[in-house]
């Protein structure tokens, strides 16, 4: 669930107007004052050009402050994200901005997808498939994943992830720097 309050503190931090930052992100004024009033849940889509705009990782607009930040963690004590709208979720195993890499393990549902649009961040991303199968999609190219499968490359190239199968696809994602 995101905070709304977290997205207005960050807003404010950067001395940005509503409106500002609304014309930044590429939403309206009035869909970023919902969400900063916890009246909508905005799309992975929209979470994305908001982190973007306001320079933070994208986890720190939907994660509770006062999770761990230890080095050791367990699976079952990871901090979930779930996305509903988007058919994707994730396991956030370690993700620090003050650290170099993030690690998730995600899921995709039938049809589920990380943003309707290709979407480019600052970075590199390693992808290893543990169940299912996964499309990367670039500009010109198509990677097709399956289980057991992974893919390293540079994120400053337009992409999404997106699952193209009836079952759900499992996989790790490692990601330099821990921001979308």
């Amino acid at each position: 669930m995101v905070e709304g309050k977290r997205i207005k503190g960050y807003r404010e931090q950067k001395n940005l107007s509503l409106r500002k930052l609304a014309g930044l992100s590429g939403i309206s004024p009035s869909m970023l004052s919902q969400i900063e009033s916890g009246k909508v849940d905005p799309s992975l889509s929209t979470l994305r050009k908001l982190a973007i705009s306001l320079d933070v990782p994208l986890f720190y607009l939907v994660l509770d402050d006062s999770a761990p930040t230890h080095k050791k963690v367990k699976l079952s004590d990871a901090r979930l994200v779930v996305f509903p709208s988007d058919g994707l979720e994730y396991r956030i195993i370690h993700s620090d901005q003050q650290k170099k890499m993030g690690v998730h393990i995600g899921t995709l549902k039938k049809g589920g997808a990380t943003s309707s649009d290709l979407l480019a961040h600052e970075g590199e991303e390693c992808l290893i498939v543990l169940s299912g199968v996964m499309e990367v999609v670039f500009e010109n190219e198509s990677i097709s994943l399956k289980t057991g499968e992974s893919l390293y490359f540079d994120s400053s190239v337009p992409h999404k992830l997106q699952n193209p199968c009836d079952e759900k696809c499992e996989f790790y994602l490692i990601i330099s720097p821990p921001k979308f």
